[in-house]
């Protein structure tokens, strides 16, 4: 091994609220990897996305910068390979690194679906000239999922990888060679035709042979300073796991969220309009404790794919010199409201607080829990910080390594969320402040949104027009957080955020 330089893994899922895990309080979901990871090291209570949905967030892990910042506001945007990010700084440093799984950030993620065929075709969202808002338009091109990038030199991306994995397994040439591969390969049943259980199997998943990729990698570099990468596709719909996991909880395991039957009137439009999302006036409550059920299958048999990871850094006596951190991009609704998914935009912690746990034996103390408020644009220049290496310039984020190693307890007193380049989330102690500011069509303005979560942790009751007073005040420090980062457009959202709805 390179000197007394830690390792680095980070381990990254795809839509999972920490609602889902069992040392965040799920007393029915086995997670024991994720279980493991708090007991061996500190649990964050209040992590926060800084940037959703998926592409801004992934974007703002790797650069530490907003989305404003990084320019990936919207999914499809191709990430600048030229910004600083956890692949190149590390490798500049002399680490070895990769990434293992989905990526994201090279337009339309589908490139290479197939293998062959129209999925290969590509676009991307081009940012245009524009004197207001961010403006993109489509065109072809586009690096897919299945081309280095970002200075991650061994790279297993999604598609092409795997579809070629296939090809060398006895599964029956009916199921490997399906248009749609992956978790994508399922068989539908379900209202959505989206959740259901992979034809693939548990040992053929994509979940599994991206887990047994990164165990090779990890097995060939036991003498090596390296940081890597894991990013699994689910539990990201479709949720379709493997048998037994499809249905390893019984329905009646799954209690509808508190809030379900939560009126919606005092919510903004788009919440209660969104027929995608908004299903409970469509499904009946079995049907979604079944999308649940799955989506809990989904989050045990990924989590055994963690676990088979962590033994293989036991077994190659590198657990000791690593720092493994597990996160997601971002939540599911998985019930609340009557909803499912996640919504174009919207504040719900169940979309925008996700797990973060972070073990590095013998410097963070075992069984740690952080309840501060933190955020996702910290995670890159923390790890770069823990490990020694510089944090470039231009990185919005800092370091929380004083809170991994005990030396002071908040990391931050308020944290800021992008939704998608049509609002803003703040948080600020128990209170937390959405501000819808783009129109809807016709030019209407939506409501915005104010909660204390002290009384109100289900997020129920919007007091944004109730207490005129706190929400303009939060409303206002958006606008100044957005003047002092930058942002291109802040006069344009200042306008709209001070219109009254319509």
């Amino acid at each position: 091994m390179s000197g007394d330089r830690p390792n680095v893994l980070l381990i990254m899922t795809d839509q999972q609220p920490v609602s889902t895990i069992g040392c965040y309080g799920n007393s029915v979901v086995k997670t024991p990897a994720q279980d493991r990871l708090a007991r061996e090291g500190m649990r964050f209570d209040n992590f926060y996305i800084a940037a959703f949905p998926c592409t801004p967030s992934r974007a703002t892990y790797l650069t530490g910068r907003y989305s404003h910042n990084h320019g990936v506001v919207a999914n499809n945007v191709e990430l600048d390979d030229g910004l600083p990010s956890i692949g190149n700084t590390f490798r500049d440093a002399g680490y070895q690194t990769a990434w293992v799984g989905k990526w994201h950030l090279g337009g339309n993620m589908y490139r290479g679906l197939s293998g062959r065929g129209p999925f290969d075709d590509c676009w991307v969202q081009k940012r245009v000239d524009s004197a207001r808002d961010f403006e993109f338009v489509q065109v072809e091109g586009g690096t897919g999922e299945d081309e280095s990038r970002s200075g991650f030199d061994h790279w297993v991306g999604g598609w092409k990888h795997f579809k070629a994995y296939l090809q060398t397994t006895d599964l029956p040439d009916e199921v490997k060679n399906l248009p749609r591969v992956g978790n994508h390969q399922a068989a539908p049943s379900a209202p959505d035709r989206e959740h259901s259980v992979s034809l693939l199997g548990e040992d053929h998943h994509m979940a599994n042979f991206f887990a047994d990729e990164m165990v090779t990698f990890l097995n060939a570099n036991r003498d090596n300073s390296f940081c890597a990468v894991l990013s699994f596709y689910g539990p990201h719909l479709p949720v379709c796991p493997p048998e037994p996991w499809d249905v390893m909880y019984d329905l009646d395991d799954v209690p509808l969220p508190d809030n379900y039957d939560a009126p919606l009137e005092d919510k903004p439009r788009f919440q209660w309009d969104n027929a995608r999302t908004y299903v409970r006036d469509v499904w009946s409550r079995d049907e979604v404790r079944d999308y649940v059920r799955r989506y809990w299958g989904y989050v045990s048999y990924i989590d055994a794919q963690v676990e088979r990871v962590l033994n293989a850094l036991d077994a190659n006596g590198q657990a000791e010199n690593t720092i493994v951190m597990f996160v997601s991009d971002h939540g599911d609704m998985v019930g609340q409201f009557g909803m499912v998914y996640k919504l174009t935009y919207c504040g719900y912690d169940t979309l925008m607080k996700v797990p973060c746990l972070v073990r590095w034996p013998g410097r963070i103390e075992a069984g740690s829990v952080n309840t501060s408020l933190n955020s996702s644009v910290d995670v890159m220049p923390t790890l770069l910080d823990l490990a020694g290496v510089d944090i470039p310039e231009g990185v919005d984020g800092e370091s929380i390594g004083g809170v991994l190693k005990g030396e002071h307890d908040v990391a931050r007193e308020e944290i800021f969320t992008d939704l998608m380049n049509r609002g803003v989330m703040i948080r600020q102690g128990a209170w937390k402040f959405v501000l819808n500011w783009k129109p809807l069509s016709g030019g209407v303005r939506d409501l915005d949104e104010l909660y204390n979560l002290a009384d109100d942790p289900h997020e129920e009751h919007n007091l944004a027009y109730r207490d005129r007073a706190r929400a303009a005040s939060m409303r206002d420090r958006i606008l100044s957080w957005l003047e002092e980062t930058g942002h291109p457009y802040v006069n344009t959202i200042r306008e709209q955020a001070l219109r009254e709805p319509s």
